[in-house]
C-alpha cells in the first residue's frame, strides 16, 4: 500500500502520549493504539480506509508530529487526513488562558502541571461519539470498550498500519444497514442496538451529514435538540458535545465515573449529583470539560497505565 510522510505542527505545549490517552481511555482500546510512542488509527475517507501512524518528533516551543499515511492514493486524501488528525488531537487549540487560570489555583494547578501538554481530544465524527455513549451507558467503561472493539472488528474497514492489522471504527453508513440482532451478539442490548441504528440513519441524512446542525447551536439549544432524539438523555447529549464537538466547557454531570473522580479529587462531601457537580466546577468556568479530561488521564497516570 502506498505511503506518504508529512509533518504537522501543534500549538505548544503538546504531549502526544497524554493526549492520545485522553482518546484511548483504556489499554484494550483496539481502534486507537499507542505503542512505541506511535499513535495508530484507521480513518475512513471517501469510503476507503486510510491508515495513520503519528509520532511526536519535536517538543518544546515548536512541537511537531511526523505522520505516515497509507492509502490507495495518499496524496489525494492527505489534506482531509491532516485536518482530521489536527481536530482529533486538538493540535491547534490554544490553552494559554486555561494554563493561566490553573497556575493561580492551588487545587487545579498541580494536576494541570503534571499533565502539561495534554490537548482536548475529539472523535472524528459525532456518530462515533454517539456510539461510545451508547455502548458505555449504564456499564463500566472497560466493558463498553470491549463492545466498541467488537463493533469495529465486525463493521470497520481493515487496514495494516505500521505492520499492525487494525480496523476503523464502524461508519454510520455501515451501522445504518445493520440489524439489531447482529449488534446484540456483539454486546449491545436490543434497545441500545435500536438506538444506535436510528442514530446512524440520522447521521447519513444527506441534508444534515453527521449532525452538522449541532455546530450552529449554542450549548442549551444543542442539548435541547439532542434530547429530542430517541434514546438520548442528558448524559449522552453532554458527552457528545464534549467528545464529538470539542466543547471544553461541558462536564457531563451525570457521568458517574467522572463525578466520582471529581468528588474524590476535591475531597467533597456534598451529595454527588448533577447540581453539586455544576456548583463545584463553577470556579473553573469555562473549562469544566478540560477538568473532566484531566481527571481521566490523571487517574490513568496514577494507576500506572501511562508509562513515564
Amino acid at each position: 500500500m502506498p505511503e506518504l510522510k508529512f509533518s504537522l505542527e501543534a500549538t505548544p505545549p503538546f504531549n502526544l502520549d497524554l493526549t492520545v490517552w485522553a482518546l484511548r481511555r483504556r489499554a484494550h482500546n483496539l481502534v486507537d493504539r499507542f505503542d512505541d510512542a506511535i499513535w495508530r488509527r484507521v480513518l475512513v475517507i471517501d469510503g476507503a480506509p486510510v491508515g495513520i501512524a503519528a509520532k511526536q518528533v519535536r517538543h518544546g516551543d515548536h512541537p511537531r508530529l511526523e505522520v505516515t499515511l497509507s492509502a490507495r492514493a495518499p496524496h489525494e486524501v492527505q489534506k482531509q487526513a491532516a485536518a482530521t488528525i489536527a481536530q482529533m488531537l486538538g493540535l491547534e487549540r490554544d490553552l494559554s488562558d486555561f494554563y493561566r487560570v490553573a497556575s493561580k489555583d492551588k487545587i487545579l494547578g498541580p494536576m494541570v502541571e503534571r499533565l502539561r501538554g495534554m490537548k482536548p481530544v475529539r472523535f472524528p465524527t459525532f456518530f462515533e461519539a454517539f456510539a461510545n455513549a451508547v455502548a458505555c451507558q449504564l456499564v463500566s467503561l472497560s466493558a463498553g470498550m470491549h463492545v466498541l472493539n467488537r463493533i469495529a472488528e465486525a463493521y470497520g474497514e481493515a487496514r495494516r498500519v505500521g505492520g499492525v492489522m487494525m480496523h476503523s471504527f464502524a461508519t454510520a453508513a455501515k451501522i445504518a444497514r445493520a440489524d439489531r440482532e447482529s449488534l446484540r451478539v456483539l454486546g449491545l442490548s436490543r434497545q441500545k442496538a435500536a438506538y444506535l441504528i436510528d442514530l446512524a440513519r440520522l447521521a447519513i441524512d444527506q441534508g444534515d451529514r453527521d449532525f452538522e446542525y449541532l455546530t450552529t447551536l449554542d450549548d442549551a439549544a444543542a442539548i435541547a435538540r439532542l434530547l429530542e432524539l430517541r434514546g438520548v438523555g442528558r448524559w449522552n447529549a453532554e458527552y457528545v458535545l464534549l467528545r464529538g464537538g470539542g466543547r471544553i466547557n461541558i462536564f457531563p454531570g451525570d457521568d458517574v465515573g467522572g463525578r466520582n473522580a471529581l468528588f474524590k479529587w476535591l475531597g467533597a462531601t456534598d451529595e454527588p449529583n448533577y447540581d453539586s457537580v455544576r456548583r463545584l466546577l463553577s470556579r473553573w468556568h469555562p473549562y469544566a470539560g478540560l477538568v473532566y479530561l484531566h481527571l481521566l488521564v490523571d487517574h490513568l497516570s496514577a494507576d500506572g497505565v501511562i508509562a513515564g
